[in-house]
C-alpha cells in the first residue's frame, strides 16, 4: 500500500474514533449525580418557593381584577392571565413536590412520583403555560391595534369579545391536551431498577402516537404566540419611542394637531405597562422557545427518554423556574405602574385608610 494511503486510512480511522467517542461521551456532560442535584435545585427548591409565592400573589390579582369590574377590557384579559398563571403556579408546586428526593425516595408512597407528576403535573403545566403564551399575545396585540385605529379599538374589541377570546384560548388549549389524558393513564407497574411495583403511567397502545401530536400542536401554539408577543412589542416599544422624540421637538400647534389621533394618558400607561409585561415574558420564554426547537432538530436523542435525558431534564427544570418567574412578576408591574390596582390592593388589605388618616394627620 502507497505510504500515502496508508497515512490517510489512519488518518481517517483517528477522526471516526474521535467522532464516535464525542458522540458517545456527549450524553455524559450531565451526570446522573449532577441531574439529581440540579433537579432538586431547580425543581424542588427554586421552581417550588417562587411558585407558591407566585400562587399567593395571583390569587391576590384575581380578587383585585374581579373587585375592579369588567368594564375594562385590559382588566379581562389581565383576570385570564392571573387565571392562568395560577394555574401553571400550582401545577409547578405539585411538580416540586414529586421531585423532592424525600418524597419521591418514601417507602410510604404507593407510586412513582416522577411518573405521576409528568401526567399530572407535567401535562397541565404545558396546557396553562400554553394559555399565558396566548393570552400575553393577545394583549400586546390589543395594545398594538389601540395604538394603530385609537378611534376605533373600543368598538372593534369590546369586553364581551375580549371575554369571548380569552375563554376561547382555555378552551382550545384544553381540546388540544385532552387527548393525553385518553391514552395515557395510571396503573400498577413494574420497576427494575427499583425491584418494586408502583403505580405509574401506563399508555394504551397508540398512546405515544397521540402524546407526540399533542406536543406538536403545543410546540406550535408556544412558538407561534412567542413570535406575536415578539413583533407585537418591538412594535409597542418602537411607538413609544417615536411619540418621545415628537414631543421633545414638536410645536405647541404639532402637539394639538397630534392629540386628536393620540392616546389618551391612561391609554398610554396601559400600553406602557403591557409592554412591561410582554418583555418580562420574552426573558423567561426565550430559553424555553429555544429549546424546544432544539427538542425538534435532535428529537429522539434530546428528550425525556433519549440519550441526551439528563440533559434534558436538566435544562427544562431550568425553563419551568424562569415561567415560575413570569407568572410571578405580574403583581409588581401591575403595583407599580396602575394606579387604579395600586389602590384596589392597598385597600384589600385596608392600608389605602392608613394612609389617608396619616395624610389628613
Amino acid at each position: 500500500m502507497p505510504e500515502n494511503d496508508t497515512i490517510g486510512v489512519t488518518l481517517g480511522s483517528s477522526l471516526d474514533n474521535l467522532v464516535i467517542s464525542l458522540v458517545e461521551g456527549y450524553h455524559k456532560i450531565t451526570s446522573d449525580e449532577a441531574k439529581e442535584a440540579l433537579e432538586t435545585i431547580f425543581f424542588f427548591l427554586f421552581s417550588g418557593v417562587i411558585s407558591f409565592v407566585g400562587a399567593i400573589a395571583n390569587i391576590i390579582n384575581i380578587i383585585v381584577f374581579v373587585k375592579q369590574g369588567f368594564s375594562e377590557t385590559v382588566n379581562i384579559t389581565l383576570l385570564g392571565l392571573a387565571i392562568s398563571d395560577l394555574g401553571s403556579l400550582i401545577t409547578l408546586i405539585w411538580m416540586s413536590v414529586c421531585f423532592s428526593p424525600w418524597f419521591r425516595q418514601s417507602p410510604h408512597i404507593p407510586f412513582d412520583a416522577k411518573d405521576i407528576q409528568y401526567l399530572t403535573a407535567g401535562w397541565p403545566h404545558v396546557c396553562f403555560a400554553r394559555i399565558t403564551s396566548w393570552i400575553t399575545a393577545f394583549i400586546t396585540f390589543e395594545r398594538c391595534l389601540c395604538i394603530a385605529q385609537p378611534l376605533r379599538v373600543k368598538q372593534i374589541i369590546t369586553p364581551r369579545r375580549t371575554a369571548y377570546t380569552i375563554v376561547s384560548i382555555f378552551i382550545a388549549m384544553f381540546v388540544c391536551v385532552a387527548p393525553v389524558f385518553c391514552v395515557i393513564g395510571i396503573g400498577r407497574k413494574n420497576f427494575p431498577d427499583r425491584n418494586v411495583t408502583l403505580m405509574g403511567l401506563v399508555y394504551a397502545s397508540n398512546g405515544p402516537n397521540v402524546e407526540n401530536i399533542s406536543f406538536s400542536i403545543t410546540v406550535f401554539a408556544q412558538l407561534s404566540s412567542f413570535a406575536i408577543v415578539i413583533v407585537c412589542t418591538v412594535i409597542l416599544v418602537r411607538n413609544l419611542m417615536q411619540k418621545s422624540k415628537w414631543r421633545q421637538t414638536a410645536t405647541t400647534s404639532e402637539l394639538a394637531a397630534g392629540n386628536k389621533n393620540a392616546l389618551s394618558t391612561r391609554d398610554k400607561k396601559v400600553v406602557v405597562m403591557v409592554t412591561f409585561i410582554s418583555s418580562i415574558f420574552i426573558a423567561c420564554f426565550l430559553p424555553s422557545a429555544m429549546n424546544l426547537i432544539l427538542m425538534i432538530h435532535y428529537s429522539p436523542d434530546y428528550s425525556v427518554v433519549g440519550r441526551e435525558q439528563n440533559t434534558f431534564l436538566v435544562s427544562w427544570s431550568i425553563m419551568n423556574t424562569l415561567e415560575a418567574c413570569n407568572s410571578t412578576l405580574g403583581i409588581f408591574v401591575y403595583y407599580h405602574m396602575s394606579s387604579k390596582f395600586k389602590k384596589e390592593l392597598l385597600a384589600l388589605f385596608g392600608k389605602e385608610k392608613d394612609l389617608s388618616d396619616k395624610v389628613d394627620s
